[in-house]
């Protein structure tokens, strides 16, 4: 029974059996990741061994082009990780391009047999980790000067080479209740606020915006005694308006001391190994007696600048102050525009003038401005706020009560940024008084227009009326006047159409006919002459079978 069992566990050591039954002894490696901190890569993995055999690892490596799967006949040995029996390799020799990808494969070995391979794709550059810088500190002239190396100082190929590290500082007292403070800190910069004769620790690490790096080991050191030499100058701070920048600072010596403002531009302080090698004394602030000097002539609108100051008397130096940081295009204030006001019967016109602009330094050639525009009846609280472009042509409010002071306050804003200017003074104007003749005439002119149009349609309507009535009768005129002059007056000009009369017959009494009234014939031929001249005509025949017959009687 125990030759059996010996018989098997060497079956199981050469890899060509099985412990018991279902169960796998040459399984792939698992876990399979890479570390890598700099350039440094190095090949991790784990190996489960149920069997208790005796195996061996073995690794491979393929860089992959882009889009391109991986192919089996592009594979190649790592020399320096083949037979090995630990479960990690170094790939640092092995794979040099950083920013291309690679697939790395590993397997388990015994001398009979092989398991399967277990593949890891990966990118050195977005697997690595930064790391630790190497930092202490050094007292120069009552300063503490913080030294900070970067982590691939010595190493011949770099991974950070093209990038600028930024670095964060972790320190504290060594004491039994330690409060660590964190901040940033550049190579060289001076350390401040640290109380003499006191142990500090501190460690340091760098970063990118996409990788925090490892932290460098804890450096510890006891600071000297307290300085005894000129003060140091305190309370930096940019004053910025319209672009013009006065550095202040307090000073609380009071002997006759001048003070030296140094620079360091924004850019510098990123990619400088040591900052302290890269101040430059800022002209016309080298020997100033004030403690404020003006910087405009120094400063432009974009980048950061940096400041520190030195007092200086006779041989005797103070220790540097503080870095003031300065980002003129942040911290620059805008003053108030300028307003010029124009009246007219209910508008107001208001011209803007933007900050800087009176003194030939106008804020819009910098900043994209707009302006808040706000308004009011001089006799009301209740102010309306308008926005317009500075692009746009004098603004015109309308609609306003004529006769009514109106006062106006503009603010500049640049959104960009999101600053607003101070206020301009506040401006007043009365609105002019209305015009009703302007606005009555117009309409006196308008019903003018309409009565004449209406009296020249009833003209022409009379005209036309009166010419009808003359030319175009509806009816023939009396007999007796047809003939007029022995012409035919209806032939050439009267209408020809006859209109019915009635037939007159003069009854005349046969009774008397001696007893005729002369005085009754007259009048009666009077009355027809009437009636023929007003109109109303008789019959021509009949009238003078009328006359006929009355002259008979008569004789």
């Amino acid at each position: 029974m125990a030759g059996a069992r010996a018989v098997l566990v060497v079956l199981a050591a050469l890899g060509v059996g099985a412990a018991s039954p279902g169960l796998i002894c040459l399984k792939e490696p698992h876990n399979v990741n890479v570390d890598v901190v700099d350039t440094t890569i190095i090949l991790k993995w784990e190996w489960d061994n149920p069997c208790d055999l005796n195996v061996t690892f073995s690794t491979r490596y393929q860089q992959n082009q882009e889009n391109e799967e991986i192919s089996p006949d592009t594979w190649s040995a790592i020399l320096e990780c083949q037979d090995i029996t630990t479960t990690e390799c170094d790939l640092s020799s092995t794979i040099l391009e950083y920013l291309e990808n690679y697939t790395v494969g590993v397997r388990a070995d015994t001398t009979q047999d092989y398991s399967p391979w277990a593949d890891l794709t990966f990118c050195p550059f977005m697997n690595a980790k930064i790391g630790p810088p190497g930092v202490w500190l050094d007292s120069i002239n009552g300063n503490e000067k913080i030294i900070i190396l970067n982590p691939e100082i010595n190493k011949p190929v770099k991974m950070w080479e093209s990038e600028n590290l930024c670095y964060n500082l972790t320190i504290w007292k060594n004491s039994s209740h330690p409060e660590e403070k964190t901040g940033p800190v550049f190579p060289g910069q001076f350390i401040h606020d640290l109380e003499p004769e006191t142990t500090y620790c501190l460690k340091v690490n760098a970063f990118l915006p996409y990788n925090n790096g490892l932290y460098s080991p804890e450096y510890c050191k006891r600071t000297p005694k307290a300085w005894t030499g000129l003060p140091v100058p305190e309370h930096l701070q940019v004053h910025a308006l319209n672009m013009k920048c006065v550095l202040y600072w307090d000073y609380l010596y009071e002997g006759n001391v001048s003070f030296l403002v140094q620079s360091l531009f924004g850019h510098k302080s990123r990619s400088s190994p040591d900052i302290s090698k890269n101040w430059i004394n800022v002209s016309g602030c080298e020997n100033v007696q004030t403690a404020h000097c003006d910087i405009s002539d120094f400063v432009g609108f974009d980048g950061i600048y940096y400041f520190q100051i030195q007092a200086v008397q006779n041989h005797k130096k103070s220790p540097w102050s503080k870095m003031q940081r300065f980002e003129p295009h942040r911290d620059n204030n805008l003053g108030p525009p300028s307003i010029k006001l124009n009246a007219s019967e209910d508008s107001l016109q208001i011209s803007v003038a933007s900050p800087g602009e009176v003194e030939n330094n106008s804020m819009s050639k910098l900043y994209p401005l707009t302006y808040q525009i706000w308004y009011w009846p001089n006799s009301s609280y209740n102010k309306k706020k308008e926005f317009v472009d500075k692009t746009s042509p004098p603004y015109v409010i309308s609609g306003l009560s004529p006769s009514t002071l109106y006062c106006v306050q503009v603010q500049a804003f640049a959104q960009q940024y999101n600053k607003s200017s101070e206020f301009s003074n506040v401006s007043c104007i009365e609105i002019a008084k209305g015009n009703f003749l302007a606005v009555y005439i117009p309409i006196a002119i308008f019903v003018a227009v309409i009565l004449l149009i209406i009296g020249f349609i009833y003209f022409t309507h009379f005209i036309c009326k009166q010419v009808k009535y003359v030319f175009f009768p509806k009816c023939n005129p009396p007999l007796t006047i047809e003939n007029i002059g022995g012409k035919d007056v209806s032939s050439s000009y009267l209408l020809t159409s006859e209109e019915p009369t009635e037939d007159c017959v003069v009854i005349v009494d046969n009774s008397s006919p001696n007893d005729v009234d002369l005085v009754d014939v007259k009048d009666l031929r009077e009355q027809e002459e009437i009636s023929q001249d007003s109109g109303n005509y008789s019959n021509n025949s009949g009238s003078k079978g009328s006359l006929q017959t009355t002259e008979q009687k008569e004789t």
